[in-house]
């Protein structure tokens, strides 16, 4: 019996679905920045593509498995950056993340954070990249002597995303109406001026 053949309709398929993902993230990011995260339904997200429900739940798992490729991008875009930061004081390297962090916030765009700053996301709670690659740098800094060491460095990043997040939060809120990279810079200088030896 020979091979089965692999049908060229098969990979249309998942180009298709691969479309549909893409067509349906741009509807639902329109209508989350519109209404909000929780205030958007996958109902609503249906209708604004003109696809089923039942095709929704074939690309995406949920609601919230949308946001997913926003975060999968801010982490390979932390993960391409991490080895600039070698070989720098922990102050230097603190204020390059608040540039990169300023730099993804701008690249993804107001509208799409506004969306991300709902109470329940699940995606801000999981360590990922970003979180790893400043826990490295206080960590690092505290054991050279470079930063104070009175709270431990989990405590420490937690404060920094306090912070930042705070920063990103209002830009959004302020509808941009500020420089959200002069304004995490002014945070990281004085962040650094308290957390340096």
């Amino acid at each position: 019996m020979p091979a089965k053949e692999i049908k060229p309709t098969q990979k249309r398929a998942y180009h298709k679905t691969s479309e549909t993902q893409k067509v349906i993230f741009e509807k639902a990011m329109a209508l989350m920045s519109e209404k909000g995260f929780q205030g958007t339904t996958v109902r609503e997200i249906c209708a604004e593509a003109d696809i089923s429900i039942g095709t929704f739940y074939n690309c995406y798992k949920s609601k919230v498995d949308i946001l997913k490729p926003v975060y999968e991008a801010g982490d390979e875009y932390f993960s391409g950056v991490c080895s600039r930061f070698e070989g720098k004081d922990a102050v230097t390297q603190l204020h390059m993340f608040g540039e990169y962090y300023a730099k993804l916030n701008v690249d993804t765009g107001i509208d799409v954070m506004r969306v991300l700053f709902y109470p329940m996301n699940e995606w801000f709670v999981q360590t990922r990249p970003m979180q790893e690659l400043l826990l490295s740098i206080v960590s690092a800094g505290q054991v050279r002597g470079e930063l104070r060491s009175e709270h431990d460095a989990e405590h420490i990043v937690r404060y920094i995303f306090d912070v930042l997040r705070g920063v990103c939060y209002n830009w959004c809120v302020f509808d941009g109406a500020f420089d959200i990279a002069e304004r995490i810079e002014e945070h990281m200088a004085l962040l650094c001026s308290a957390l340096k030896v």
